[in-house]
């Protein structure tokens, strides 16, 4: 299992790397972490690269490329996604391809505030309306996914939104995909990313993707 996470001045790094391996004790895995920081991260137990290229989605191609596990997930670096909730998605993954960490599904939790979680969900049905995608939290950074996908699919992702489109792309493939519950905690340290902006880009994004632009 290779563990890719993207990040960028982000303080919590070590103590997520702790608790994934606190979890994880009894799988083969690696974790990759890939950086945009100005001051590269001196990491215990992680293999730490500086990204070359910009965004969240191409920080995971980065990673991907020195990655050496058959299994792929995806994560973010704030602790908001939480590694107790890997093992269920590891083992899930052994009858489907794309596995999401669903904030939406039944036993799904989001500790967001409520206004973020009206947007998020906003940006998911709008996802599910235009690219015809049965999952229902499209917008997951939190996912399990087969190396065959990756393969398979060409990627040219935008901002933070990669799974979205893999989820799309592999759609054509007839790839088997499953939701899990997870719980989405709000980040540990230091203060969140996204940006009115980036809500449009989302959008954009999306539209992108129904037209083959991407």
């Amino acid at each position: 299992v290779s563990i890719i996470i993207p990040t960028k001045e982000e303080p919590y790094i070590q103590e997520l790397v702790n608790r994934i391996y606190k979890t994880l004790s009894g799988f083969d895995f690696e974790i990759i972490i890939v950086d945009k920081s100005k001051v590269t991260p001196k990491l215990k137990g992680a293999r730490v690269i500086k990204q070359k290229s910009n965004g969240l989605g191409n920080a995971v191609l980065e990673g991907l490329k020195l990655a050496k596990g058959e299994i792929i997930v995806t994560m973010d670096g704030d602790g908001s996604h939480r590694p107790e909730d890997l093992p269920k998605l590891i083992e899930k993954a052994k009858d489907y391809d794309i596995v999401i960490g669903s904030r939406y599904v039944k036993g799904g939790k989001s500790e967001d505030k409520f206004y973020k979680i009206v947007i998020s969900r906003i940006y998911c049905f709008f996802a599910s309306f235009i690219l015809g995608l049965k999952v229902k939290d499209n917008m997951s950074g939190f996912a399990v996914i087969k190396r065959k996908i990756f393969d398979k699919i060409s990627l040219n992702p935008r901002g933070f939104k990669i799974n979205t489109e893999i989820l799309y792309k592999a759609k054509k493939f007839n790839f088997k995909v499953a939701e899990v519950p997870i719980t989405f905690e709000q980040r540990k340290i230091g203060k969140p990313k996204r940006t009115f902006k980036e809500g449009l880009r989302i959008l954009m994004f999306i539209i992108e993707l129904k037209l083959g632009l991407r």
